[in-house]
């Protein structure tokens, strides 16, 4: 007899972040580098001596400073998967406003979420502080000051929850809302097995080094379930010891109709390596339905819309939302 389905074991916490504007600001139209690359600056000059600033992999320390468990995590010792993978992923991820809004006013609040993932938890405090330090420092071109006023923990599948920091005091962290895989499951169990599935912001997914035009749902179920198991193993309680390419079998079995996808294009400059170049951070956007989805799908799509899925995750891409169709 099979063994019941199970998520990797894996945390999630929500908060959601208000930042106050004290000046006016020009703000880029997609804003997942501005946070992504404003908050890693941020974190490092918030939790790191002067002299590592922007010197990280040359840390000789043998501690691991929260900077580096962050940013540069370890490969963690006498566990061979993944052992080949450069770019370890982050243990966090942020979802980000679709306004496109570039001018905003002094006064005026940004709100954005930001998902902390497994160990990451540890560190808590740290990205509350590095984003403070990110409004100190300036957001855009401009570097327009602005105080981050509020972070709230999300309650599961809810917009609300208890407030964590306030005006620069840390409130309460010891009774966060948390998902964690037993949670994300019961939820998948209670929805019924018609859904909609919507893709918020661009999917970049591969199939054959290629990346899809167009929604391919065991390509999707793949990289969802990738994604869990990479998290799992270096933020959480190990490899997720499940059958990934029997999941994208059953997913090949599942009815997908009244697709509405396109490409959405973006791009962000990067000044690491041989020197600024820009890259191209364009996916998939739209939604579909999807018919006869059995439970262990249910709830590997439910994960992937608290973790985001495909390339550039941790800048907002890829962030997922799935429904009972009505």
């Amino acid at each position: 007899m099979d063994a019941p389905f199970t998520l990797p074991d894996l945390a999630f916490v929500r908060l959601r972040m208000t930042m106050r504007l004290l000046a006016d600001a020009r703000l880029p139209a997609h804003k997942g580098a501005l946070f992504r690359g404003g908050f890693g600056y941020a974190f490092q000059r918030a939790t790191c001596p002067e002299g590592c600033w922007g010197h990280a992999r040359e840390c000789a320390s043998e501690t691991i400073c929260p900077y580096r468990w962050v940013f540069e995590t370890p490969h963690p010792p006498g566990i061979a998967q993944l052992h080949n993978l450069q770019d370890v992923p982050r243990p966090f991820a942020l979802r980000l406003p679709r306004d496109q809004r570039t001018s905003y006013r002094a006064g005026e609040t940004l709100e954005f979420e930001l998902v902390i993932i497994g160990r990451g938890l540890d560190y808590l405090p740290f990205f509350i502080f590095g984003f403070a330090r990110l409004g100190e420092i300036g957001l855009g071109a401009g570097r327009s000051r602005a105080r981050l006023e509020r972070a709230e923990a999300l309650e599961a599948w809810n917009p609300v929850g208890p407030v964590v920091y306030q005006d620069g005091r840390v409130v309460d962290l010891d009774t966060l809302p948390q998902i964690d895989g037993a949670a994300i499951l019961a939820r998948a169990q209670a929805l019924p097995p018609d859904l909609r599935l919507s893709i918020e912001t661009p999917l970049q997914v591969k199939v054959g080094g290629a990346l899809i035009k167009q929604l391919e749902l065991p390509a999707l179920i793949r990289a969802t379930a990738w994604r869990l198991d990479a998290l799992a193993t270096f933020h959480g309680g190990g490899p997720w010891q499940t059958n990934q390419r029997g999941l994208a079998e059953q997913a090949q079995a599942v009815a997908v109709e009244q697709v509405q996808v396109c490409w959405e294009e973006w791009e962000r400059r990067s000044d690491h390596g041989a020197g600024p170049q820009k890259i191209q951070m364009g996916g998939i956007v739209g939604s579909a339905v999807l018919r006869a989805v059995p439970v262990a799908l249910r709830a590997v799509l439910l994960a992937g819309t608290v973790a985001n899925v495909g390339k550039a995750s941790v800048f907002g891409n890829g962030v997922l939302a799935v429904e009972a169709l009505r």
